[in-house]
């Protein structure tokens, strides 16, 4: 096993008490903590970086006892035999340290992934786009018409940015300051501002996401401010243009005479004159996946697409996602993507591949992948599991990710069981019921509470 993605799994779930990974995922002060405090952002901190000054972890206890294969079979098919879960399910446990199958069942059957869709998301993001990659909004100008380049910033803060958040890392009110110094070494005093939007084309929104389904993820543009939602938290139209009105107002605040004049695409004679910088991917795919950020996935995704040769659009990230997931090596067989996000129920993914992804990230000794180790959320603790078995023998002891759509439910991670051995898993159901998918839920519960005990 490779030390420093032990060390980042050890963090999150050898420690065993809830304080201790609280701790660890900073969400209390001590000395177990996963990530120094700095004045400044780091570009990419690696697990190894971030944990050599700490604490040592506790390793994996290598010679626990593996649980029997015959019994993680059979509580398999005891889930699958649940009258609460509905429709068809492909399920496997594999020891995390030999990469022996202990219990299988449709595991190269493809099935709708719903937010699970993410984890493909994140490797492609990371290891094609690169951890410490940083996306750029910027100005322009070409005589008298100064343009707002959209570069994939869908987290701008209204006013100054933030240097130590992901949400509001880079600020219009920055770019204001930063634009108006230069406007005014060039003695401009008056524009008309043109929002430059060209980096994404094609729809607003995946093809099977419509009507109400629009309210679980923003237009997909390559800018925003805070992806434009409102008071009560919901999504607004026009989010780029919303972050051009926002530019106005803070120049004519600065003394520079502007209006919004719409979208329009900075012409190749244009001069830059500033720019400000998201998060890192690293930081976007730890806050993707704890949250299951809907937008900030496909946003990635559509970047992903154009990082290697693609197009920003739907069609061009779900396939570019899927291609650049055979180049990397993994298992693609039956698997196909329609977004990036995974609110299309036409995505397919099979717990094959999903447990490839855990598996690597076990495995690699400082890749690009450790950085999902601190994003999938922990039973009972944060993020999508934060709700779930609290107070039982699982929680702090189930790293997932989650995924739910209104006929899918997934959870695909690690499961430390009660004799400290690491387990591997995948568990995909689909085909479900109407209104019946918060029933799932406990059922799967109930089979990691099992294989937890054997």
């Amino acid at each position: 096993m490779k030390r420093r993605t032990q060390v980042a799994i050890s963090a999150i779930l050898a420690l065993g008490g809830i304080y201790l990974l609280a701790d660890a995922f900073d969400l209390t002060p001590g000395v177990l903590t996963t990530r120094p405090i700095v004045a400044t952002a780091e570009a990419y901190p690696t697990v190894q970086a971030r944990s050599e000054t700490q604490a040592i972890l506790p390793e994996f206890d290598s010679d626990a006892q593996i649980p029997d294969a015959a019994a993680v079979q059979s509580a398999i098919e005891a889930f699958q035999a649940d009258d609460q879960v509905t429709g068809g399910s492909s399920i496997e446990f594999v020891d995390t340290a030999t990469g022996d199958v202990l219990g299988s069942s449709n595991a190269d059957v493809a099935r709708t992934p719903a937010s699970n869709t993410k984890l493909a998301t994140a490797v492609v993001a990371l290891e094609k786009l690169g951890p410490a990659t940083t996306f750029p909004t910027t100005t322009t100008l070409s005589g008298s018409t100064l343009y707002l380049v959209g570069g994939g910033d869908t987290l701008l803060a209204s006013g100054a940015g933030d240097e130590t958040a992901i949400k509001g890392r880079a600020g219009i009110g920055d770019l204001a300051e930063a634009t108006a110094a230069k406007l005014s070494e060039q003695g401009v005093s008056e524009v008309s501002v043109a929002v430059d939007s060209s980096l994404f084309s094609g729809s607003l929104y995946s093809s099977e996401v419509t009507g109400v389904d629009t309210g679980y993820i923003m237009e997909m543009r390559p800018l925003a401010i805070m992806q434009s939602r409102n008071a009560n938290n919901q999504y607004t139209s026009n989010p780029d243009l919303q972050a051009g009105q926002a530019l106005v107002d803070a120049l004519v605040d600065l003394g520079i005479s502007a209006t919004l004049d719409g979208r329009a695409t900075s012409p190749s004679d244009a001069s830059e004159l500033a720019s400000v910088h998201s998060a890192s991917v690293r930081e976007l795919v730890d806050f993707m996946l704890t949250d299951s950020d809907n937008t900030t996935a496909d946003v990635l995704g559509h970047l992903a697409s154009i990082a290697t040769g693609g197009e920003g659009t739907f069609e061009s990230a779900g396939a570019q996602t899927v291609a650049s997931l055979a180049d990397l090596g993994y298992d693609v067989a039956g698997v196909s993507l329609v977004d990036n996000s995974g609110l299309s129920i036409s995505n397919k993914l099979t717990t094959t591949i999903l447990v490839q992804v855990f598996d690597n990230l076990y495995t690699c000794d400082g890749c690009n992948l450790e950085a999902i180790a601190s994003g999938v959320p922990v039973m009972g603790l944060n993020g999508t599991l934060s709700d779930r078995s609290i107070g039982t023998v699982i929680a702090g002891k189930v790293h997932a990710k989650t995924g739910t759509l209104v006929t899918a439910n997934a959870l695909s991670g690690y499961l430390l069981t009660a004799n400290g051995r690491l387990l591997t898993f995948s568990i995909l159901v689909d085909g479900i019921e109407e209104g019946t998918t918060g029933l799932v839920r406990p059922v799967m519960d109930e089979l990691l509470t099992t294989v937890a005990g054997l």
